[in-house]
C-alpha cells in the first residue's frame, strides 16, 4: 500500500469508477453559492485521482483541496507530483485517528473519498471523524470504498496456507468489514444515521474489471497489497505467482495463465456513499424552539 509510483502507474479500476462516479455526484453535491468551497480528500494516496479527476471540475473559485493519506510516502509522493497546483495541499492523517487536529475540525464543505474505506475496520469512527471535519454549517461527503472483492477472497485463501499463512495471520484486517455482509447497503445506511448524516443514500453497484495479462494482475496487487512488506523480497515473485495459481483454482479467469491472452476477470460490490451534515446552528434552533412550545403545554 505504500508503493506510491506502482499505485499511481497500476490503478485502472481506481481510476476509472471514481473519475465516474464523481461526474455523476457533481450534480448533487451541495456547492456554495459564492464557489469558495474547501474540500478534504480521505486516503488520496499518490494524488492522482484527486488530481487529475476531481480539481479540475471544482468551481473556479474554490477556497483549497487537502490531499490527506495515512502513509507519509505516499503523502510525499503526491506533494512532488502535484505540489505546484495552486490551492492544493498535502499532509498526512488517519481517519480512524482518536482526535482530529483542531485545524481540520469543522473546516470543509466536502470530503471525499475513492477506494479507501475499505481498509478501515471501525466504519463508525471514521464516519464520525468524517462528519467533525465538515463545516457547522453543514455540508456533504461521497465516499466510495469496496463491500467485497474478489481478491479478498484470494487472501483468505492464501492466509489458509502453511507456506503464507504466518505473514497473513491477521488477513481479514485487510479485507473490507462489509465483504461478508448479506446486505452491506442496509448495514452502512445505518451507521450513517447512527453517526448524525442526513439525506443520505447508501447504493451497491455490481462491477467488473479484466486485467489483461499476468503481469499486469501482478502489478496491481503488488501496488496494494498489504502483505508484501512483511514476506521476504526475495519470496515477492513467489508470492505473486501463488495469487495467479489461486486466481485460476477459483476459476476467475479466461484463458492459459502462461499464455498472452490471460484475463483475470475481477467481479466486485462498490459501496457509493452520498451523505449531508445538517446545519446544527439550525438544528439547534429548531430544537430549543420545539423545547419551549411543548413547554407551553
Amino acid at each position: 500500500m505504500n508503493k506510491a509510483s506502482l499505485y499511481h502507474r497500476a490503478s485502472a479500476v481506481q481510476r476509472r469508477d471514481s473519475k465516474q462516479i464523481f461526474q455523476e455526484y457533481m450534480q448533487v453535491m451541495q456547492w456554495r453559492t459564492d464557489g469558495h468551497d474547501t474540500l478534504i480528500d480521505i486516503g488520496s494516496g499518490p494524488g492522482n485521482v484527486l488530481m487529475e479527476f476531481v480539481y479540475p471540475m471544482l468551481p473556479p473559485q474554490f477556497d483549497a483541496v487537502l490531499a490527506t493519506d495515512v502513509s507519509e510516502r505516499m503523502v510525499d509522493f503526491a506533494r512532488k507530483s502535484y505540489g505546484d497546483c495552486e490551492r492544493a495541499h498535502f499532509e498526512t492523517l488517519d481517519i480512524t485517528c482518536a482526535q482530529l487536529p483542531a485545524r481540520l475540525s469543522g473546516q470543509f464543505d466536502h470530503v471525499t473519498s475513492f477506494y479507501c474505506l475499505h481498509w478501515v475496520q471501525n466504519q463508525r469512527l471514521a464516519l464520525q471523524n468524517i462528519h467533525q471535519l465538515l463545516r457547522h454549517s453543514g455540508g456533504d461527503c461521497l465516499l466510495v470504498f469496496l463491500a467485497n472483492n474478489a481478491i479478498f477472497d484470494v487472501y483468505i485463501e492464501l492466509s489458509k496456507t502453511e507456506k503464507w499463512g504466518r505473514y497473513m495471520t491477521d488477513a481479514m484486517q485487510f479485507i473490507s468489514p462489509l465483504h461478508n455482509s448479506s446486505d452491506p447497503g442496509a448495514e452502512y445506511s445505518k451507521l450513517l444515521q447512527e453517526t448524525g448524516f442526513v439525506d443520505f443514500s447508501v447504493e451497491i453497484r455490481n462491477e467488473i474489471f479484466v486485467y489483461d495479462g499476468t503481469q499486469n494482475l501482478k502489478d496491481n496487487v503488488e501496488a496494494v497489497c498489504p502483505f508484501l512488506e512483511r514476506i521476504p523480497k526475495f519470496q515477492h515473485e513467489d508470492f505473486l505467482n501463488d495469487i495467479i495459481k489461486a486466481v485460476v483454482n477459483m476459476k476467475l479467469c479466461d484463458g492459459d495463465f502462461n499464455a498472452r491472452d490471460f484475463k483475470f476477470i475481477a467481479p466486485y460490490k462498490l459501496v457509493v456513499v452520498y451523505a449531508r451534515k445538517p446545519n446544527s446552528l439550525l438544528s439547534s434552533m429548531f430544537a430549543e424552539a420545539e423545547r419551549l412550545a411543548n413547554g407551553l403545554f
